[in-house]
């Protein structure tokens, strides 16, 4: 997991091409700009979904990890947390490549803020738990960019 504020993002450049891709989309756009929903930026190997939605309670949340797509998150409006499984997972949603995830049940996790000028990478296999509600804020707008794994299958 990479977890930083949007003036950092070019520090990540050369983790691999697609991420590159994402990062020059992000600093040269304003994506508060984007409509809802899928934007293409190079087909299916990047692109973002911008969506609005309550947040959940943490009890509620689930953990989730994609086997094909490195999740990079930013919140443009709003704030909320977010947790990564550390250690052992188990499988209670089995893979599902249509929307490339798969649901886990971890013991042990770390908790972080997700708010505007902040970004999180979840890298593929990482389980995650998006959309958590934070204090004081029941929604949020955020942006999705959803990178093909270079070394995925």
């Amino acid at each position: 997991m990479i977890y930083d504020t949007v003036e950092n993002l070019l520090l990540y450049r050369g983790l691999s091409k697609n991420m590159d891709t994402a990062i020059r989309y992000i600093l040269n756009n304003d994506l508060n700009q984007l409509p809802l929903g899928k934007t293409a930026i190079e087909g299916e190997t990047v692109y973002v979904i911008v969506s609005e939605g309550a947040t959940i309670p943490a009890e509620k949340a689930q953990f989730e990890l994609h086997k094909n797509y490195i999740d990079l998150q930013l919140v443009l409006q709003g704030t909320e947390l977010f947790e990564v499984a550390m250690g052992d997972t188990t499988v209670t949603k089995p893979y599902e490549s249509a929307s490339d995830s798969c649901i886990v049940k971890a013991n042990t996790s770390a908790v972080g803020t997700l708010c505007e000028g902040r970004f999180a990478v979840y890298m593929t296999m990482e389980p995650h738990k998006p959309m958590i509600r934070a204090q004081g804020c029941d929604k949020v707008k955020k942006a999705v960019f959803k990178i093909r794994d270079e070394d995925a299958e």
